[in-house]
């Protein structure tokens, strides 16, 4: 199997090099009796500048009690999800497409739409050969699924061992006991409550992409594939595998 193949994770991150970083939680272990709260957000990892909004938001002790936990999907199949989403919901992003979705033209497929995605990035890139993607370029669409570059954010501005990454196919494949080891990690209990490795979390890995006739074509994966390479090689030596 390949290097990628293996990695099914939950678990902190590893050092960072200083020049290298979706829901929130106060979580202190050190105190008997602690209160835990969270909140959940599909936004906070993509949107620009959400680390330091939230590190200006608490104290440096307050601060050291907060977890960063994401799920994090494969970044071709999140890209062809959030297209099919975004695309019903009128929130896609369009940027250098010629297509104007208010006018009722809904042609444009999954494939035409990731080559544009891939041409902007390329163009962006040869501007600013000194920036990252993320978020300099874009934040939504193809520049939404550079992991590395948002979980560094955080990692920097707080501490590499408060960002907790969860494999999407561990967690639709078998919920609880991914969710089981995530909170053994943070020194929480996990109680299933009916909860099955069957059921719940393995509708959810495809049921937001149900109902659409477009896919992803062979070649537009690979061109994919290849423009994420990098970034996922980035994202693996950032975190500690466990299993």
């Amino acid at each position: 199997r390949s290097k990628r193949q293996e990695h099914k994770f939950v678990g902190p991150l590893a050092e960072l090099r200083k020049t290298e970083q979706a829901g929130l939680g106060a979580v202190d272990n050190d105190s008997v009796g602690a209160t835990v709260s969270a909140d959940f957000t599909s936004t906070y990892l993509e949107a620009r500048g959400t680390a330091t909004r939230i590190r200006a938001s608490y104290t440096d002790t307050q601060s050291k009690q907060l977890r960063f936990v994401t799920i994090l999907r494969d970044p071709v199949d999140r890209l062809f999800s959030y297209f099919v989403a975004a695309k019903k919901a009128g929130t896609l992003d369009l940027t250098g497409v010629d297509v104007d979705f208010s006018t009722g033209d809904d042609d444009l497929t999954f494939d035409s739409w990731a080559q544009y995605q891939l041409q902007r990035a390329g163009t962006c890139m040869s501007k600013n050969p000194e920036q990252d993607l993320w978020p300099h370029c874009g934040t939504e669409g193809l520049f939404g699924s550079l992991y590395s570059k948002q979980i560094a954010s955080f990692a920097e501005a707080f501490s590499p061992d408060q960002v907790y990454v969860v494999s999407f196919d561990s967690y639709t494949q078998n919920g609880p006991r991914t969710l089981s080891k995530l909170a053994d990690e943070l020194g929480l209990e996990f109680e299933a409550d009916g909860m099955s490795a069957a059921t719940d979390t393995a509708v959810s890995a495809s049921s937001e992409d149900e109902g659409s006739t477009d896919s992803v074509g062979t070649l537009t994966r690979k061109k994919l594939n290849r423009f994420f390479d990098p970034y996922r090689d980035e994202l693996y030596s950032m975190l500690e595998m466990d299993g």
